[in-house]
């Protein structure tokens, strides 16, 4: 009998002892540092007849791992290794290059380096490292975060809830990415122009405008600070429909304060605060927060400065202003029992205080007038006309209300302005 001669088997392929067909190939020397093993394996099939027909595909496959490896760059592996190990995070920030040595990220990236040196190429250890060494960029968030920083200690309590809502609607205007890691520079007055419509889809023209200023503010202030040859991407924003008007929030008159009084005689609270905001023109949040070393109630003073319960607007809020007869009468009601360091209003010398505050306060006044351009802010609109109307000069006035353009100081002497104030204050109380 004629023996049968096996067939010889093609480069790569072995069978193995249980009598199936198996692809073997070496990974080049040069590609062990990417590809994990020395060796790549593929089942063909349980027949020489199957082998045959499965080569010419698992070949081409093999071939083409170890190209496409080959053509692959350090930074692209680098990349996928920070992509796999890290997250999407840290793999834009690897894109984009802004990791600073100051952020607890740059340790993430130096111990991915060191854990994979030695497995992978030498090119992509020095990709890892030099993608933790770059400055970050001057973003939407880098200049929101710089503008707090920067305003925190003179700003009231809802700067913070500012800054989160233009952040919150920043995002979801240009997306995550866009915030946090797009140049300044490279923000574009389309991209503004989409923000601006954004909110006017759901607030007034003026209150665009007063969101639109404070992020307008925030990069001037990244512009000015970090010396950037770049204009201010808002200036000069169109926003239709905003503007200053008379009729935005009126001064409530004294037909309607004489309604008002008896609204809030059931609350002793309500009451004294009612009595403070007419006679000061002060703002809600300035009286809220007041504690007992602030009223110097022989000299018939009230002393509006920042304390441990609350921060003021700005830094010319900060002032002394004269009190009335019965305004200084309510709050000695009020510091009753009180020691040095104690919030006269304890129930709202707390976060978002202001607001409960208000709530309480305009809860009342509803009962009396429904007109929504009057509101307990509506108090400091009349203190500001009364004063007008009377003669008070505008610097006196400016002092009185602590408005930022603020100069009684180089008006009047220190301890001379206050019976200044009162003068005119007191016409105004109708003495």
């Amino acid at each position: 009998m004629e023996e049968t001669v096996a067939p010889r088997l093609p480069r790569y392929v072995f069978k193995r002892a249980n009598g199936t067909f198996r692809y073997k190939r070496n990974v080049p020397l040069e590609l062990r540092t990417v590809i994990p093993k020395a060796t790549v394996y593929r089942q063909l099939g349980r027949t020489y007849q199957e082998a045959m027909l499965a080569l010419p595909k698992v070949h081409a496959e093999i071939e083409a791992l170890f190209d496409r490896e080959r053509g692959t760059s350090d930074e692209d592996r680098a990349r996928a290794i920070v992509r796999e190990r890290l997250g999407e995070r840290h793999e834009a920030m690897f894109i984009e290059g802004v990791v600073d040595p100051e952020w607890d990220v740059f340790d993430d990236f130096q111990e991915l380096a060191e854990d994979t040196r030695g497995a992978v190429p030498k090119g992509v250890t020095q990709q890892l490292t030099a993608g933790a060494s770059k400055a970050p960029p001057m973003s939407l968030k880098r200049v929101l975060e710089t503008y707090y920083a920067y305003k925190a200690e003179e700003a009231d309590d809802g700067l913070r809830t500012r800054i989160d809502r233009l952040r919150k609607d920043l995002i979801l205007c240009l997306g995550k990415n866009r915030f946090e890691w797009t140049e300044l520079k490279d923000i574009t007055r389309a991209d503004m122009n989409s923000y601006r419509d954004l909110l006017l889809a759901r607030m007034s023209p003026n209150s665009v405008k007063r969101n639109v200023g404070t992020l307008k503010a925030a990069i001037n202030h990244a512009i000015l600070e970090y010396d950037l040859d770049i204009r201010n991407v808002l200036q000069a924003l169109p926003i239709k429909g905003a503007g200053t008007s008379n009729s935005d929030r009126l001064p409530v008159t004294e037909e309607q304060l004489a309604k008002l009084w008896p609204a809030y005689a059931s609350n002793k609270t309500a009451t004294i605060l009612l009595t403070v905001l007419t006679d000061t023109g002060a703002r809600l949040s300035e009286i809220a927060g007041l504690v007992i070393e602030d009223v110097d109630l022989e000299a018939e003073v009230l002393h509006i400065r920042p304390n441990s319960y609350r921060r003021l607007k700005t830094k010319t809020s900060t002032r002394s202003i004269p009190l009335s007869p019965r305004a200084t009468e309510c709050l000695q009601e009020a510091m009753v029992g009180l020691t040095q360091g104690d919030p006269i209003f304890a129930s709202y010398a707390q976060p978002r205080g202001n607001d409960k505050a208000s709530a309480m306060l305009m809860k009342r006044l509803r009962t009396v007038i429904t007109d929504k351009k009057i509101t307990i802010h509506s108090l400091r609109h009349r203190m500001k006309d009364r004063l007008r109307n009377t003669g008070c000069p505008e610097a006196i006035s400016t002092a009185i209300l602590g408005h930022s353009s603020n100069t009684i100081a180089a008006n009047y002497g220190s301890g001379y302005a206050i019976e200044v104030m009162r003068e005119h204050m007191q016409k105004v109380w109708g003495e």
